[in-house]
């Protein structure tokens, strides 16, 4: 959702070399990126002095805006010895800010990437809410034979984003019964619980989960000719990569983090206790039980015979 604003803010420094300090497990996505100049892997370490010192080291950096509102990589900027840090106003990092960027509370409910973008526009940037071109590498392949269905039943930020497995089981079997389909799941290590869940329910499947790299997850995806998930990263991942996304929203908000690009059907049934953000459902889980598995298989198979047809067509 930040890539938007990050382009805009490349083509405002021109010249300039632009550094994505990010998680060392996102490094792979910014290698993606044409506009990104340098890549500094950061650390969730204890000890900030670490990250502190890779700051440090690249002496020639004039300046850091920070997409978080963390006053911790606020803090680590200051004592690398940036010369100026940007961020948003009205947080608890703005006290280690030298310039503070305010968001009107009118405006506070934008969509995130709206949001990442109204801080670029403030430096100068364009208002240009597109999804930059990527450059993907030359192995990746999407084949004709047999359709593949990537499902990511997980969520990391907790179970209360989570659809039921057994609702993911009974629509991959429609779909493979239909199409033939080779279903994978996929997710991260901390996606291994309702991955297995899904395993138990669909024993047929391929269980890729926390058996991946960043790079492997990304080319599973791109090869992908559907992707079912719920709000998660994935979703924004198979948006990015122009796979044909049908992603279940429960306790979230789709207007605030919908994907930004296309190829993405979202799936949400608003009831009056949503969206209320938590990580687990206190009561009866009633935003997911509203998610109707007929409804979530219509809109795969829509999609997926759109995929199949566009081969056929080939």
């Amino acid at each position: 959702m930040s890539l938007p604003a990050i382009k805009g803010f490349k083509e405002l420094v021109g010249s300039a070399s632009l550094l994505i300090a990010t998680p060392q497990k996102l490094s792979f996505l910014w290698t993606l990126c044409p506009f990104v100049d340098e890549i500094l892997e950061m650390t969730n370490s204890k000890n900030i002095f670490e990250n502190i010192r890779k700051l440090r080291k690249k002496k020639n950096i004039q300046l850091a805006v920070l997409f978080t509102r963390s006053i911790r990589t606020a803090l680590e900027c200051k004592l690398a010895g940036i010369p100026s840090v940007i961020g948003y106003g009205r947080t608890d990092q703005s006290i280690f800010l030298d310039k503070r960027i305010i968001i009107p509370k009118s405006k506070e409910p934008w969509h995130q990437a709206k949001t990442y973008l109204f801080l670029s526009q403030a430096l100068g940037a364009k208002a240009d809410l597109s999804l930059p071109p990527l450059q993907f590498p030359n192995h990746w392949r999407k084949t004709s034979s047999p359709l593949i269905v990537s499902v990511c039943p997980g969520a990391e930020y907790g179970p209360a984003k989570r659809w039921f497995s057994s609702h993911f089981a009974w629509v991959c079997r429609q779909l493979k019964e239909k199409y033939g389909c080779h279903i994978q799941i996929l997710g991260g290590e901390k996606d291994r619980v309702p991955c297995e869940q899904l395993k138990k329910e669909l024993p047929e499947a391929e269980n890729l989960a926390g058996k991946t790299t960043l790079a492997l997850f990304f080319e599973r995806i791109f090869s992908s000719h559907l992707l079912l998930c719920n709000d998660s990263g994935a979703m924004h991942v198979g948006s990015l990569l122009h796979t044909p996304t049908v992603a279940i929203f429960g306790s979230t908000d789709p207007q605030k983090t919908a994907p930004i690009g296309g190829h993405c059907r979202i799936i949400y049934e608003k009831v009056d206790c949503s969206p209320c953000f938590l990580r687990k459902c206190p009561i009866d889980f009633k935003c997911m039980q509203a998610v109707e598995p007929r409804k979530v298989f219509e809109a795969c198979d829509q999609l997926l015979s759109n995929q199949r047809k566009s081969f056929t067509s080939e």
